[in-house]
């Protein structure tokens, strides 16, 4: 009896860990790029973050990120810990493209790959995918996977934002 527990066990374990793979790779947000140094502080009383004051406000702090395509930092309106949170702006469909940049929708309700360009900010697409503004989670397009998250912790007036947790 106990064997047949043990076997059932290592039955169900493998099948557990087949279903969280994807082409033999585990699928995560975090296994599409190479890990980034980020480590910055955002003081919300500067008028360069006035936006992130406000639900559905953002601001792109560019320099920062894979390839330092920049960090997507978007107020969601929540209370608490969760009411900021950082994105890389490289999509997770062919992330070294050259096009393929996350940029705020014109709605700030979700983001595109892609970049509003000119002067009438006209919306240039890359591989049309979209993703939830407050998490991040892909909804629409080419892309198979969520935008790589960075951890956000709240100090006071300002925002640490690292890629290790706090």
């Amino acid at each position: 009896m106990r064997t047949h527990k043990i076997l059932l066990f290592c039955l169900l374990s493998f099948v557990l860990v087949s279903a969280c793979k994807k082409d033999n790779k585990l699928v995560s947000n975090q296994d599409f790029f190479p890990a980034v140094l980020i480590d910055f502080y955002v003081n919300l009383d500067l008028p360069l973050y006035n936006d992130l004051n406000f639900p559905n406000g953002y601001v792109y702090e560019k320099g920062q990120g894979y390839k330092q395509r920049g960090v997507i930092l978007y107020n969601t309106g929540f209370i608490g810990p969760d009411q900021y949170v950082a994105f890389d702006r490289s999509c997770p469909y062919k992330v070294d493209s050259t096009c393929s940049i996350v940029s705020v929708d014109s709605s700030t309700l979700y983001y595109r790959c892609g970049q509003y360009t000119g002067a009438g900010g006209k919306f240039s697409p890359c591989c049309n995918s979209k993703f939830v503004a407050s998490n991040g989670s892909q909804y629409e397009g080419l892309a198979d996977r969520p935008l790589k998250q960075y951890f956000v912790t709240i100090i006071g007036r300002q925002l640490h934002i690292t890629n290790t947790p706090q």
